[in-house]
């Protein structure tokens, strides 16, 4: 190959080195925007509530969360979790008290709940691009194969196995409204507190 040759090639790597990187960086400075998770379900994405009249002042209300990121090796033990269980209870909750509500109920009670949590561990292919510097336009990298490591030439564009988990909790709630609320009875909860302590505490609730 000529001098010319060589400065062409080694050119057109750089510009394809530079490239990569820039294609990198807008990736990075792209960020989702967060969409609110009080909302029903399929109106912003898959995530949200979703509510059935049982009759006789009877409702069952269903929160499925949206597919959150989590540890590969930990799934249902990482604390992601339990915290995405105990926010989708609380959007179940809030939209069973605003019902109440709407239908001027002073008292509420969770008859029975159910949680569910599926957890998908995936196998994607992620590109890296090797520190400039290593050799061009390719580098040596050490590399265990068969019967003890060896040597071999690497390109510095190049795909990665990555193992990445995601989890989805979906919690119901079969709830049944009375029209009065007895603050001596610790199996009823009030729908004015209820309304007030959890758009305190969930109001900002997003999904990205």
């Amino acid at each position: 190959m000529t001098m010319h040759g060589i400065h062409r090639h080694f050119g057109s790597r750089v510009r394809l080195f530079a490239a990569v990187v820039a294609a990198a960086l807008a990736a990075a400075c792209t960020t989702p925007q967060p969409k609110p998770a009080m909302v029903p379900l399929g109106q912003t994405g898959e995530f949200g509530y979703t509510e059935r009249d049982l009759g006789q002042d009877r409702i069952e209300v269903t929160y499925t969360g949206a597919n959150i990121r989590v540890s590969s090796t930990q799934g249902r033990d990482d604390s992601r979790v339990t915290a995405e269980q105990a926010k989708i209870h609380d959007l179940a909750l809030w939209r069973a008290a605003q019902i109440a509500d709407q239908r001027d109920m002073a008292g509420m009670k969770i008859e029975n709940e159910t949680r569910d949590t599926d957890v998908e561990v995936t196998r994607q292919y992620v590109q890296h691009v090797a520190p400039f510097g290593y050799g061009h336009p390719y580098y040596w990298r050490r590399y265990g194969y068969c019967c003890g490591p060896s040597w071999f030439y690497h390109d510095p564009f190049y795909y990665e196995p990555v193992r990445r988990a995601y989890a989805q909790a979906v919690t119901t709630l079969t709830v049944q409204l009375l029209k009065q609320h007895d603050p001596n009875d610790k199996t009823q909860l009030s729908v004015k507190d209820t309304l007030a302590r959890l758009q305190s505490a969930r109001a900002g609730a997003v999904y990205y």
